[in-house]
């Protein structure tokens, strides 16, 4: 499965190195002028797994294919937008126009809450 996690911030970036694990063909859409930086360096994901009797802490560097822009002729399946609610009014016309056939799933989260 292709997805596109749109963002690097820490929601859309564990979802996209959990779906990386199990399989999935993981890009993260990245502000303009960060792909080299990402692209050198990762993405550390640090996380604790409570499931069962015992902690389990993880530090990873996730490696994603990165992109900065968004093409219209994609072939993503998924597209997963993890924003708060003002950048939408940004996100959707660029979305309206290279979503392609892609499914968008939106997190979103309130910034104030």
């Amino acid at each position: 499965m292709k997805i596109l996690i749109y963002g690097a911030g820490v929601v859309g970036c564990t979802y996209g190195w959990q779906l990386s694990k199990v399989g999935c063909d993981v890009t993260v859409l990245v502000r303009k002028g960060q792909k080299e930086f990402v692209q050198k360096d990762g993405i550390q994901i640090i996380c604790s797994d409570f499931r069962g009797k015992a902690r389990k802490d993880t530090d990873v560097i996730f490696k994603p294919t990165v992109i900065d822009e968004l093409s219209s002729n994609n072939d993503f399946e998924y597209i997963i937008v993890s924003t708060n609610k003002l950048q939408l009014s940004t996100i959707l016309p660029t979305l309206s126009k290279s979503a392609g056939k892609a499914n968008v799933v939106f997190f979103q989260r309130d910034l104030y809450t």
